[in-house]
């Protein structure tokens, strides 16, 4: 069983007022795994509109680090992998929220 823990909770609003919630997520290590994104949805009960945040999509952060054993190199980058680490991982959730559409 692996626990798992939310290492920042930031929002993101596209200046348009829908924020989505952004939770980065941690393992036991402490290393980054994947982040969660949520999108404030209503809820209609009886006549009263209910706020309620709805899981929209799981981020991978996979690709901030190089893959590990890869053998014979493939291919030349012009930068390094910038590595996770909550800032580059806050700069995946605001490009997904810059390019989520909905």
């Amino acid at each position: 069983m692996t626990c798992y823990t939310v290492a920042k909770t930031i929002y993101i609003n596209n200046d348009d007022d829908d924020f989505f919630r952004y939770e980065i997520i941690e393992d036991e290590t402490g290393e980054l795994v994947f982040a969660m994104a949520y999108i404030d949805a209503r809820i209609q009960k009886d006549g009263l509109s209910i706020p309620v945040w709805t899981k929209l999509d799981n981020i991978s952060i996979d690709h901030l680090m190089p893959p590990k054993n890869r053998g014979f190199p493939t291919e030349v980058r012009i930068s390094p992998y910038p590595g996770k680490s909550i800032s580059t991982v806050i700069d995946v959730c605001k490009e997904h929220r810059k390019n989520y559409k909905n």
